[in-house]
């Protein structure tokens, strides 16, 4: 149907004449004009409205008609189909864009606050952000990404998964999720510092600035317990076999601790020795860590000191705040808040419960002491560092 049989047919059923429409229009010209423009209309413009809006020249609604005239209108009406087309891609809309509304595959929880902004552009050196679970890197991000264009950050949706379960494309073994992923100016995820030697970062050549948090790791272990735990089990595809998140499930904090599955292993033995060497457990017949503990944490201290910036939790605005003089980004302007894990109850993604947090025994302690003996060393020296730079 062409635009003007439209505008006839809403007439008739309306009961309105063209001429009573002209008049409508005429009365309402100079408030829509004062919403639009910020400022009341001239009489030409009033004229050049009234204008468009009743003529059937161009196969639009009448009144973006009337908007079309004015270059300025122009221009917020161009800036309205940019942001459309940007969240479009960003939902997985029938544009065609693989990645989900949220940058945890599955959908897990909603942060679609991470993707950027349409109005900006990074124009500092590109970054790497080495984000390890649970050390307040969503709420980092959730500072440092609105400084990017979309299309500046690596869209990875597989971002959430450790590089011990997935692959990525950057080692040539997956196509799809992550090709060309070094031509992004912010990568970030839950990637080993081996993948971003991939990439290319400031110490490997290509001028990249990677830059991790980290937090005190016996702490860092429990949340993340409590953290799966709050997951509600029919979000899994198995819950009763599930090797990470089921293990939280099932089993009470000692139990979680104690369990020597490989996947879960490479989680929670060490996990700042095992990112920053690439020394993990699973589909290893031999675990490199456990079998050369020294080896292992004399090459992750070396690793570490390769990283550009080493932020700590505990003290995140204070780091959010030296990493902005670092590489340009604008400080923060308000106090970062990390995830708490017994209030994602409340996340409208709906994919979590309330937990209880669970006493820490002597037992428990012990537990935590072996499973974070290097990753302790490793911390103490970063903390120490991040106070002498002070």
């Amino acid at each position: 149907m062409m635009t003007g049989e439209l505008v006839r047919a809403v007439l008739r059923r309306l009961g309105l004449s063209r001429p009573a429409l002209n008049g409508a229009v005429a009365l309402a010209t100079p408030v829509m004009l004062r919403i639009a423009f910020g400022r009341w209309p001239d009489k030409a413009e009033r004229r050049a409205f009234r204008h468009a809006v009743a003529t059937d020249y161009v196969a639009l609604p009448g009144l973006l008609r009337g908007m079309m005239v004015f270059l300025d209108l122009r221009l917020e009406v161009r800036r309205a189909a940019a942001i459309d087309a940007q969240t479009g891609r960003r939902r997985g809309d029938d544009t065609g864009d693989p990645f989900a509304t949220r940058i945890f595959p599955g959908g897990v929880p909603g942060l679609d606050d991470l993707g950027g902004d349409v109005f900006t552009a990074w124009c500092g050196p590109p970054l790497g952000f080495f984000h390890v679970e649970k050390c307040g890197g969503v709420a980092l991000m959730r500072w440092l990404a609105p400084q990017f264009h979309p299309a500046q950050i690596d869209p990875d949706p597989v971002r959430a998964a450790p590089p011990h379960q997935f692959v990525r494309a950057v080692s040539g073994a997956v196509s799809g999720c992550g090709i060309e992923v070094a031509r992004y100016r912010l990568i970030w995820g839950h990637y080993d510092l081996a993948a971003f030697e991939r990439f290319g970062s400031g110490r490997f050549g290509s001028g990249r600035f990677v830059f991790t948090l980290l937090r005190e790791p016996r702490a860092r272990l429990v949340s993340l317990y409590h953290y799966w735990r709050s997951v509600r089990p029919e979000r899994l595809a198995d819950p009763a076999g599930d090797p990470i998140v089921g293990v939280a499930q099932r089993c009470d904090l000692l139990g979680f601790l104690q369990s020597d599955h490989p996947l879960l292993r490479d989680y929670i033995d060490n996990v700042y020795a095992r990112r920053l060497t690439g020394r993990y457990a699973t589909g290893e017949t031999v675990d490199a860590l456990r079998a050369d503990r020294e080896g292992t944490l004399a090459a992750a201290e070396a690793a570490l000191a390769r990283l550009d910036f080493v932020g700590i939790t505990e003290r995140l605005d204070e780091s959010a705040s030296r990493l902005a003089a670092l590489t340009g980004a604008a400080a923060p302007t308000a106090n970062l808040r990390a995830n708490v894990a017994e209030e994602n109850h409340a996340d409208p993604s709906g994919w979590f419960r309330p937990v209880e947090r669970q006493a820490v025994s002597a037992e428990v302690e012990a537990a935590l002491d072996r499973l974070t003996d290097l990753d302790s060393v490793i911390y103490a020296h970063a903390l120490s560092s991040f106070e002498k730079r002070g």
